[in-house]
This record gives C-alpha cells, sequence and structure tokens, in this order.
C-alpha cells in the first residue's frame, strides 16, 4: 500500500486540490469566489475540500513533491490497515489475505490522491466504531476533520442508520451503532464552525443540485466494469452475496444493498461500498484454513519481517522516482506556449477540463483558465458552452468567439480540432505532441515570439 501511495501523480483533481493549498497559504485564508478561470471570475467558490487543500500545501512548503506523496501514502496505509482490522472476524489468515486483496485491487483504481481518501479513512473508523473495535467519542473530531475535508459525510450518517436499522430487524441491541451516530452526528454539526461556515454542511446537497452537469462527469456515472477494479469490485459483490446467503442477516444485508445502489447510480461510490462490505465478508468466514492471522510461531515473524523489508524497499525505490506522471497531458505545449513567452493571462486559450487543472496548478491565479473540473462552479450557460465545444457541433466557433479564445489546445482526435482544421481562420501551430494539437485565430495578437498568428 506504501508503494500505491507513492507512485507518481497524475490526477487531474489533485492538480487543483495542491494549487488551492498553495493559495490559501500565499493569502492567508481559504478563498470565497473563483480566482482561476476567466469563464466565472469572481464567482462564488466554495472550497469544499479546504483543509486537505491546506495539507497538501503545507506538506509541499515543508518537505517537496515526496512530502505530498507521504501524506498521501501514510493515508493509504491507514485505509489498509483498517480494512484489515475489519476483516478480524475472519480468523483465518487465508480468508483475511483474500479479503485484504480484494480491497486492495479495488484500490489500486479507486484511492487516488484526492481528497476522498481522507474522507474513505474516516469512513473505515466509523464502521470500526460500528464494530466495536474503535472508541465512538473519536468520531467527534474525525465528523469536524471529514466535513472540512470532503463531501461524502453524508454517507457516515447512512452507513450507521442502515447497520442501526439492521440491528433492530435482527432483534439485537443497536445501542453501539446509535452512540456511534450520535458522536458522529455532533462531529458533523460541528463542522459548521470553519472558515467558511455552515455552507460546508449544505455542499453536498447543493452539488447534487447540478444533477444535469453531473451526468456528463464520467465518476458520477454508473460503473461500465471495463475497467480491472471495477471488475474486482464485481466480484467482492458476488462473494458478499454468498456471504449474506451463507449468514442470513438484515444488518450484512441492509448494507450489501444500500451501498451496492449507491455504487451502481455513481463509480465514484465504489471505493465506498468496498470498503463497507468487509466486514460483511468477514462475518461469514469466521474460520478458514488452519493458519490463523493471529498466529506468533516463527512463519508469521518470519512473514512479518520479510513484508516489512519488502515495504521499505518500495517506499525507497518510488521516492526515488518522478513525483508526477504527466503523460496524458499536454505539457510541450504549455511549456513552448511558455518559452515563446505568450501571457495566458492575456491571450485566452480553450482547453479541456483537465488541462485547465493542469494550468492552475502550474501557474495559479496567472493562468487564466477556460474551464477545470469545478463543473459545480460554472453558471449553467458556460457549462453548456463547454458541452458543445466538447461535442464539437455547429455552435463551437461561436462559442470561441464569444470568449474572445484565440488559442486552442485540444485533443487531435476531437471533433473541435477538426472543425477548426478545415476553418480558413484557425491555424494549427508547430507543436508536434502525441494526442494533442494546439490551434490558434489568425490574425491573433498573441505577443511574445510568436507575434501575430
Amino acid at each position: 500500500m506504501a508503494g500505491l501511495g507513492l507512485a507518481p501523480f497524475a490526477d487531474n483533481s489533485f492538480l487543483t486540490h495542491l494549487a488551492t493549498g498553495r493559495l490559501i497559504l500565499d493569502l492567508g485564508h481559504v478563498p470565497t469566489v473563483d480566482t482561476y478561470t476567466f469563464t466565472a471570475p469572481g464567482a462564488s467558490w466554495v472550497v469544499q475540500s479546504w483543509l486537505v487543500s491546506l495539507l497538501f500545501g503545507a506538506a509541499e512548503e515543508l518537505a517537496g513533491d515526496n512530502g505530498v506523496r507521504v501524506v498521501v501514502g501514510s493515508l493509504m496505509v491507514a485505509l489498509f490497515a483498517i480494512a484489515w482490522r475489519l476483516s478480524r472476524p475472519a480468523e483465518g489468515l487465508l480468508v483475511r489475505v483474500g479479503i485484504g486483496a480484494l480491497v486492495v485491487g479495488v484500490g489500486t483504481q479507486e484511492w487516488t490522491e484526492r481528497p476522498l481518501l481522507v474522507g474513505l479513512v474516516i469512513l473505515g473508523c466509523t464502521v470500526l466504531a460500528a464494530e466495536g473495535d474503535f472508541d465512538p467519542r473519536w468520531l467527534l473530531p474525525l465528523g469536524w476533520i471529514w466535513v472540512n475535508s470532503h463531501g461524502s459525510f453524508p454517507l457516515g450518517l447512512l452507513y450507521l442508520v442502515v447497520v442501526a436499522l439492521g440491528r433492530r430487524l435482527d432483534h439485537l441491541d443497536a445501542s453501539v451503532e446509535l452512540r456511534c451516530l450520535r458522536w458522529l452526528g455532533g462531529g458533523i454539526l460541528l463542522g459548521a464552525v470553519n472558515p467558511l461556515g455552515p455552507e460546508l454542511l449544505l455542499f453536498p446537497v447543493r452539488l447534487l443540485a447540478h444533477h444535469d452537469v453531473l451526468e456528463g462527469v464520467v465518476e458520477w456515472q454508473a460503473p461500465t466494469f471495463a475497467e480491472t477494479g471495477q471488475r474486482i469490485f464485481l466480484a467482492q459483490v458476488m462473494l458478499a452475496v454468498v456471504a449474506v446467503v451463507r449468514r442470513p442477516r438484515y444488518r450484512n444485508g441492509l448494507v450489501l444493498a444500500v451501498f451496492l445502489a449507491a455504487a451502481m447510480l455513481g463509480a465514484r461510490n465504489i471505493a465506498v461500498a468496498s470498503l463497507v462490505l468487509v466486514p460483511v465478508l468477514a462475518d461469514a468466514w469466521p474460520a478458514g484454513g488452519r493458519l490463523r492471522a493471529a498466529s506468533r510461531d516463527g512463519l508469521a515473524w518470519l512473514l512479518t519481517a520479510a513484508g516489512g523489508i519488502g515495504a521499505i524497499v518500495v517506499v525507497v525505490v518510488q521516492l526515488g522516482q518522478p513525483a508526477y506522471a504527466l503523460d496524458a497531458y499536454p505539457v510541450v505545449a504549455l511549456d513552448r506556449l511558455e518559452a515563446w513567452d505568450v501571457d495566458l493571462g492575456e491571450v485566452r486559450l480553450a482547453t479541456v477540463d483537465r488541462v485547465g487543472n493542469l494550468i492552475a496548478w502550474r501557474d495559479g491565479p496567472e493562468g487564466h483558465v477556460f474551464v477545470d473540473d469545478r463543473f459545480e462552479l460554472y453558471p449553467k450557460r458556460v457549462s453548456r458552452e463547454v458541452a458543445a465545444l466538447r461535442q464539437g457541433g455547429p455552435s463551437s466557433t461561436s462559442v470561441l468567439d464569444r470568449w474572445d479564445i484565440d488559442l486552442v489546445l485540444w485533443p487531435r482526435t476531437g471533433a473541435l480540432t477538426s472543425i477548426l482544421r478545415a476553418s480558413p481562420s484557425w491555424r494549427s501551430l508547430d507543436v508536434s505532441e502525441g494526442d494533442w494539437t494546439l490551434m490558434c485565430r489568425r490574425g491573433a495578437e498573441l505577443g511574445g515570439a510568436l507575434g501575430t498568428c
């Protein structure tokens, strides 16, 4: 898990979170209006994950890129440790290893350097508390952290309501679950005390109000099970169904039904469902094989020592690698514009949202991006025009005209690229970079070494 957490960063959202952490440190406060774009300047901006952005920014300032990698790696190690603890009812080592392998398999795709990682760790602590393995009083401060780190905090409340109801339907005492619910609920209410005020508590609801935009975001769409991590999750679900049949309990059945439904509605919930299913799997196979995870014999110590040495080697090797994997981004084109002294604060560049995240990370507020993946920020008119460019319809060039855009950096196979190549008003610049094409409006004053297009 340390190796996964220390892998080079490639997530586009992470780039903006880190850029925002730097901005918070520079300003001395959390910004409340957009500072990155020219399409929504001054628009109200709820920096819902301000605490994680600040953590990333502070880690970078203290220890550079590797400081951020250590933070992310530590969160992933903590998440796996929680999952391992949750599997404890299955005393057999092979069963626990199998459950852990499923969780890690899902995590290789779903655990990224986004703030959701903090939310998953706190969700794991919530599940531990409901299982009686964690003092629920810790959920009070953790609830505050969750609200200020990621908008997934309602899922913690949902989980506790589901398991409490399941216990009641099983005719068992639900006092532990209800106690956890009170402490976590108190922590979430306490989360309103923050630099942005109660707005953070309402953020998840207001985010869902943008359902028309969310439908176009991959992580909010239903999973296609075309990727390995999603297929591993499907295997985990199948085993969970077997587990519920093997040991029928309303508590486990409700967890499976509710969180599987959440995962099927949006792929972003797969990581959540994978974590809460761990106790369901462990409960069905309390004894599997003769080798026990709690064994203290020579073989167990040997395996532990080998694992520790292996982890150290992986950490050393990973920290020696580049901190960022930006092969999927048009880095060469942006570097060329910088070498040509083209000021993106003066010359407007249109590009796709993930490249907007990259520009914010590279240039901060001076980048003046067209759009990034903070889709909840933009007025509906802007969202519609971004969709028009992405689809490459007849109105594409008029969108560029309305925003006075003189540069376009777009995927080579995109419909917009084909339209502009066929237009006498645009020409391609001499930047050869894999899947990307850089074009300029003929006659536009670009400044620097380019002069007039």
